[in-house]
């Protein structure tokens, strides 16, 4: 019997079968990264870094209280107060001291909510100047 240089029916199967799962893997993969890409660019990168920011464990900031304009915070690291205060912009101001740094800009008058939803998360939205509207929560430490 001589011995053929070529693949069995079987073995083409086999290898089509495993073409074509590698290929519906790849697809999915695929959407499922389209889908991630359109909800992270739902809201704008700037946004996302302030938030970010704001949660740092370098700076540790826990929450003391929510008022109508303004979230009061505490740099656990320096004991120092600190107030999220909206007004063309979000900057945090220190208390006593003085002084403020921007951390989120082109924001309009008077449409910054910020609401206390427990000892450690704060919602927040505000309108900017060109009509978006952003929103997020922000989870600071816990005082101590």
């Amino acid at each position: 019997m001589k011995k053929r240089l070529a693949f069995t029916l079987i073995e083409c199967v086999a290898a089509l079968l495993v073409t074509t799962v590698v290929i519906v893997l790849a697809g999915m993969t695929i959407n499922s990264l389209r889908s991630v890409t359109r909800q992270s660019l739902d809201q704008p990168i700037d946004w996302i870094i302030c938030l970010q920011e704001l949660e740092s464990p370098r700076h540790a900031y826990a929450l003391v209280n929510v008022e109508s304009n303004a979230v009061v915070l505490r740099d656990q690291h320096t004991d120092r107060l600190y107030e999220l205060c909206a007004q063309k912009r979000l900057y945090l101001r220190a208390k006593k001291d003085g002084g403020y740094m921007p951390v989120f800009s082109d924001i309009r008058d008077q449409k910054t909510v910020f609401k206390q939803l427990d000892q450690q998360r704060v919602y927040i939205k505000v309108e900017r100047t060109n009509g978006e509207v952003l929103t997020g929560f922000l989870c600071f430490r816990k005082d101590s």
